[in-house]
Order: C-alpha cells, then sequence, then structure tokens
C-alpha cells in the first residue's frame, strides 16, 4: 500500500486545499494510505478527522524571526520536532506540502530519507518553507502564476468550484436557493464579512459599531465571527455565526464580501465574480496584500488597510460598495483562476508514485 503524507496544517488555508487534494488521490487509488501532518493547536484537529483522515501530531517549532528567550530554546523543540516526523515519514513513498508550520521539517525530513516531495504555494508570494522545498529541488506548484514556475491554481472545495463553474441562469438559481435557506429575502442587497477561519477581531468592532446604519440602508449581513470570539445575538437582517462551514452558500447568497486576503479567500471570492473588499492582515512577508493586488489589478475589487477600516469608513462606503459590487456582477466578469488543480495535482501524485 502507498503511503503519502500531506503536510498542511494551521489555518483553512493550508488545510482545505490539503483536504481536497487527498480526497482527489483517494478517488484514484481508494486503498493509499494518506496521512496529515499537525499540531496541537491548528484547526487541523477538527477539519481533518472530520473529513475521515489520519492526524500524526508533532510539536510546534517556528521558526524565530527574532532573538530572545524562544529562539535560544528552538533548536532543541525543532530537533524534537524534526524527529517526530522522521518517524511518521518512515515507509513513505511521497510528502505533499502546502506550507505552514508542519512543512519545513517534512520537507527537510523527506530531503535526509530521499523520499520525494511536491510543494504546493498558494500566496503570490512564496513562503519560506516553500522556498527551502525549492532549494531541495521539489517540484513547486503555485497558484499564482510566477515566473519559472507551473502554475496549476489552489485545489478549492468542489461546491466552490460547481459554483464556479456554473453559468447565469444556474447561479441565479443557486443564490435563491442559499438565500432561502438563510431566510434572507430573494432580492436584498446581502453583506458577506468574514476574517478567515479564526475570525477577526477589528471586522467584529467594526461591525458592531456600524450595524445599525448599515442595517438601515437595507443590506443584509452574514458575519463569521470566528469560532473563539463571542457571538452577538443574531436580529432581522443580521445572521452572525461562529464558524461559516458551508462556504458555497455563504458565497452564492452574497453581493459584496469583506475578508482578510488569504490565498484561498482570494482565489474562491475571483474565480467566483464576487466583487470584495480585501483587508490584508500584515503578516509574514506581505503574501495576503500581493494576494489581494492580482484581483484587484482585474477589477474585482479594493483594497483598504487594516488600520483604516473603521465603523466610520464602513458607514460613509458601503453604499459606494454595493453600487461596485452590482456593477462587477452584471458584467460576468470573473478572475480566470484555474480550477481542477486538486485533478492536476492528484495526478502529479499518482505519477511520482507509479499509480498513473
Amino acid at each position: 500500500m502507498a503511503k503519502v503524507i500531506f503536510a498542511g496544517a494551521g489555518t483553512a488555508g493550508h488545510i482545505e486545499p490539503a483536504l481536497a487534494v487527498a480526497r482527489q488521490v483517494l478517488t484514484m487509488q481508494p486503498d493509499l494510505s494518506a496521512i496529515f501532518l499537525g499540531t496541537a493547536t491548528g484547526l487541523e484537529n477538527s477539519l481533518v478527522p472530520a473529513a475521515g483522515f489520519t492526524l500524526s501530531i508533532i510539536e510546534k517549532a517556528p521558526f524565530p524571526r527574532r532573538l530572545n528567550a524562544t529562539a535560544i530554546k528552538w533548536p532543541i523543540r525543532f530537533l524534537k520536532t524534526f524527529s517526530q516526523v522522521r518517524g511518521i515519514l518512515k515507509g513513505a513513498d511521497l510528502v505533499v506540502g502546502f506550507g505552514g508550520y508542519v512543512a519545513a521539517p517534512a520537507y527537510l525530513s523527506a530531503r535526509l530519507m530521499r523520499i520525494p516531495v511536491i510543494a504546493h504555494e498558494a500566496n503570490a508570494k512564496m513562503g519560506l518553507a516553500n522556498k527551502l522545498a525549492a532549494r531541495f529541488g521539489a517540484e513547486v506548484l503555485t497558484a499564482f502564476p510566477a515566473p519559472g514556475a507551473r502554475h496549476v491554481g489552489i485545489p478549492l472545495r468542489s461546491q466552490i468550484t460547481a459554483l464556479a463553474q456554473q453559468g447565469s441562469d444556474e447561479r441565479r438559481n443557486s443564490k435563491n436557493q442559499a438565500r432561502d435557506n438563510f431566510g434572507i429575502s430573494r432580492d436584498a442587497k446581502v453583506l458577506l464579512i468574514f476574517g478567515g477561519s479564526l475570525g477577526a477581531q477589528r471586522f467584529n468592532d467594526v461591525i458592531a459599531g456600524s450595524l445599525d446604519s448599515i442595517l438601515e440602508n437595507g443590506i443584509t449581513i452574514i458575519h463569521g465571527i470566528g469560532s473563539s470570539n463571542e457571538l452577538p445575538n443574531a436580529r432581522p437582517g443580521y445572521i452572525p455565526m461562529p464558524y461559516i462551514s458551508d462556504m458555497a452558500s455563504a458565497y452564492a447568497a452574497a453581493d459584496l464580501v469583506i475578508s482578510r486576503s488569504g490565498a484561498v479567500t482570494v482565489v474562491e471570492t475571483g474565480s467566483l465574480g464576487l466583487y470584495s473588499l480585501y483587508i490584508p492582515l500584515a503578516i509574514g512577508n506581505g503574501e495576503q496584500a500581493a494576494n489581494a493586488a492580482y484581483v484587484v489589478d482585474r477589477g474585482g475589487g479594493e483594497i483598504l488597510a487594516n488600520s483604516d477600516f473603521s465603523s466610520d469608513w464602513l458607514k460613509r462606503n458601503i453604499a459606494g460598495l454595493m453600487d461596485r459590487a452590482s456593477a462587477w456582477s452584471a458584467s460576468g466578469s470573473r478572475v480566470d483562476f484555474p480550477l481542477d488543480a486538486a485533478e492536476v495535482i492528484a495526478r502529479d501524485v499518482m505519477a511520482v508514485i507509479g499509480r498513473e
């Protein structure tokens, strides 16, 4: 039986693409052993077992970006993590990495154990772990076009891919059905706002301070609060949710999206033709701003600095955002991201393990 290790953990942006590929691989090779690497604190602890896959926990050892007490202890922590990963990789035929804290020790272990690696870079700017994989000679696939790289897109949930492939009549029917399910008027203007899989306290505060004004303008709000945040009371026109598990339905119901600009979110909203206000989180090497810029440069949205996003700003600008969202939707435009990434990567997996 072939054994494939999937290294993608931490947030939904790393986990969901890995799950999409793993599902596709198992449709091609049902007896394959697919094992996910994760840490004790990541979202993988709920998403991976729920999808029916084995999750092996390793110690989290992020590379320190500044000299402090944590940096001094890091080599010891990394060696422990490295040892754990080597044990899990024993007998593996392939490592498929999607970035995040678990990817770097997986790539290094695979290099020393002579196990092939396929690395997928979701962001418009490559992260440290995948730069390491590239240096080790791994095949690196990208979600955004990049010089010298193989552009395959990002694996999306099948429901969202199906929604992106619908014609105008089918899409209208999906919108009506989604709004019926949410209890939203089919004629309403709908704002979908969420801060990624973990939520965003700033978004929650902005909505709390502008809610009355937005509702008075006849706009309905679907609000992903974040599972660790306190859930506000629902009211007519306001639907707060701790975690939006059915993103396809939320997207189908929406006219306008306000979100961070993680790679998965940007590719989903761009592919669906949903006009979006992206508010990048200033993390890593600025990848969220680069992700958003790719769609914004093609007319699919706008970028606003996190520091500028406030209740007063939203009250002043929500009507204009809705107008531009309506115009973008009426044009039928969308950003042309590949929609078959899961199948493409799965075929690469099959080729490496000799099952194609």
